[in-house]
């Protein structure tokens, strides 16, 4: 793949064996909650924000979740804005990783059936994140809100997690997109 996408690449490859995009724009319109992150989607990724935009209008039940220290024009759209603060992205997720963990809400038989290291990767969470109040600390939030997005995250069996370049184009570009889709593996969310 192209160097912009390197760090999507190896985690993917870490995540599934290979650099496979498991998700389709009809997951968009079938999605229960959506979470952007790493880009001002309406701006950078018109195509699938304007299909996330007309999801919601069809479906005013559908929540967005937007996490971006900016608020942007992708922010209009959300129900949720989290203004974390620049590199805290994998902190935020370790979070919910632990979060899910914590009130039961992993798939056993999925983890069991389909995934291997699952738990280096929760100790690693719990010593990173070991609190709701730790995360709101690291990630510069309201602990109200960050409370709320795991909560959405929790309940919401139709989840799609969109992330960007902002995600893939830093030091630790890799170590974000495996700390994204660590919480979809625990949830078998693919």
């Amino acid at each position: 793949s192209r160097l912009c996408m390197s760090s999507s690449v190896a985690g993917h490859q870490r995540a599934f064996g290979s650099d496979t995009v498991p998700g389709n724009y009809q997951d968009l319109e079938l999605a229960t909650l959506i979470v952007l992150i790493g880009s001002n989607t309406a701006w950078c990724h018109p195509v699938i924000y304007q299909r996330i935009r007309a999801a919601k209008e069809k479906n005013p039940d559908l929540k967005i979740v937007v996490i971006d220290p900016r608020q942007t024009a992708t922010s209009e759209i959300a129900d949720l804005h989290l203004p974390v603060k620049p590199g805290s992205d994998a902190l935020l997720f370790n979070g919910l990783l632990a979060y899910l963990h914590d009130r039961g809400d992993s798939n056993t038989h999925f983890v069991d059936a389909f995934t291997e290291g699952m738990q280096p990767a929760l100790e690693a969470a719990h010593a990173c994140a070991p609190s709701t109040a730790a995360v709101a600390t690291g990630c510069g939030l309201r602990e109200q809100d960050v409370k709320r997005f795991y909560l959405w995250f929790s309940v919401n069996e139709k989840t799609v997690t969109v992330y960007s370049q902002c995600i893939n184009q830093t030091s630790s570009g890799t170590d974000k997109v495996n700390a994204i889709i660590n919480c979809h593996l625990a949830t078998g969310r693919i």
